[in-house]
């Protein structure tokens, strides 16, 4: 997965708003409120419902639908595929997302082993519905000096925020969406160490065997994710809702590393990062995303200044809805939670749709505090039958009160 050099139309995206605004019927709530209510732990008109999907996913949907409107809506975590407004609609997404750009003098070029290279000088090829990294430009470092002497590209690059504040600005005023920003890498503290970096198999070597290198590793992207922030969030802060970051710590069994490592190398440099995001722009809530079994450390990403818990990943050890309520739902708002493994998958049926939907409301949304979406993204395995019963249904289902 990687980002990918994007300019994208901020007038075509201002149009498609306006075009569609007219028809709109007017919810109980708009759908900022509905996340704000969310957030703060009250019980909003609804259940808040998100959008994550691979591209393949969204076309066959879009073309199931027939929907030929213009796609202006940057809507990849990771690469520049877009959306359209009436889409988003069609499924009562309450949120929209406003990109950081890669810089406009970047060129990317191709690496000794056929990959692609990004703006950081990692490389991925596109193997099924993702771009897989697979060069690593820190893979045989072996000094500290390495790590602390590779150049950055400048994150003060004003192509960066090129139209940027333009349509943030617009989204916030002239919408009543709920403002989702993502800069343009890194992802976080981990993950652009190991994922994007070192390769995930080198960097958990070394934090066991060489912390020294594992310690500098994330420094070097600490440092980095605080001045991409920095450079956001005072253009477009004002703006936005919310703040997506990423820094995955878990597989489908249990963690990537242990409790004490998190706890002695990882944890204060993201709180770090995500004090500086909240000095900076107090009202915005961070989306935090990590994959897998991460129960143990969930107090300790409240600790850090985490808001909303992504994806909650349901059939991951230890995951269980109803527990991680219980033991979190008065400090975390949790985000995600529909079974992409099973129910969404080619063996889900309808009927599974609306029973998942039902045990995730039922488990998480009480008092507020879920917002529904699916567990990561849609699969091009879900029908597009199945991703308009999953919103479809679960608008209904989410009203408050819950029976």
């Amino acid at each position: 997965m990687k980002q990918i050099n994007h300019h994208w139309s901020i007038d075509a995206t201002v149009s498609s708003l306006h075009t569609l605004r007219k028809d709109r019927d007017e919810p109980q709530l708009k759908p900022r409120d509905r996340f704000h209510k969310t957030v703060n732990h009250e019980e909003p008109d609804r259940v808040p419902l998100d959008y994550w999907t691979t591209h393949q996913a969204y076309e066959n949907l879009r073309d199931y639908l027939g929907i030929e409107s213009p796609e202006t809506h940057r809507w990849g975590l990771f690469s520049e595929w877009k959306t359209s407004e009436e889409l988003l609609r069609r499924l009562n997404v309450d949120f929209r997302h406003v990109h950081m750009k890669t810089a406009a003098g970047f060129k990317p070029q191709p690496l000794p082993d056929g990959s692609l290279e990004d703006e950081w000088k990692s490389g991925s090829k596109l193997i099924g519905e993702y771009d897989e990294v697979t060069y690593y430009p820190w893979a045989k470092f072996t000094e500290v000096e390495q790590v602390e002497e590779f150049d950055w590209p400048d994150p003060d690059d004003p192509s960066r925020m090129d139209g940027v504040r333009e349509l943030a600005k617009h989204l916030h005023e002239e919408t009543d969406y709920a403002v989702v920003g993502f800069i343009a890498g890194p992802w976080g503290i981990v993950e652009m160490a190991a994922h994007f970096m070192r390769g995930f198999d080198k960097f958990l070597v070394d934090l066991l065997r060489r912390p020294d290198l594992a310690e500098a590793m994330m420094d070097k992207s600490m440092k980095l994710a605080i001045e991409m922030h920095r450079v956001f969030l005072d253009e477009v802060g004002e703006y936005l809702d919310c703040l997506q970051v990423f820094d995955d710590l878990g597989h489908q069994y249990g963690l990537i590393m242990s409790p004490s490592v998190y706890r002695t190398l990882v944890k204060h440099r993201q709180k770090k990062v995500y004090d500086d995001i909240h000095q900076r722009a107090p009202h915005v809530k961070i989306l935090y995303h990590t994959c897998g079994a991460i129960e143990p450390l969930i107090p300790d990403l409240i600790d850090v200044g985490v808001d909303i818990l992504n994806p909650i990943q349901p059939l991951a050890k230890g995951m269980d809805s109803v527990v991680l309520k219980e033991k979190y739902g008065d400090k975390l708002t949790f985000h995600g939670g529909i079974d992409l493994q099973h129910v969404m998958s080619a063996q889900g049926s309808i009927e599974d749709v609306r029973a998942e939907v039902d045990t995730r409301i039922n488990a998480l949304a009480h008092g507020g505090g879920y917002i529904l979406a699916p567990a990561h993204n849609i699969q091009s395995e879900s029908t597009p039958q199945k991703i308009l019963e999953l919103y479809d249904y679960a608008a209904k289902k989410g009203a408050y009160p819950l029976k």
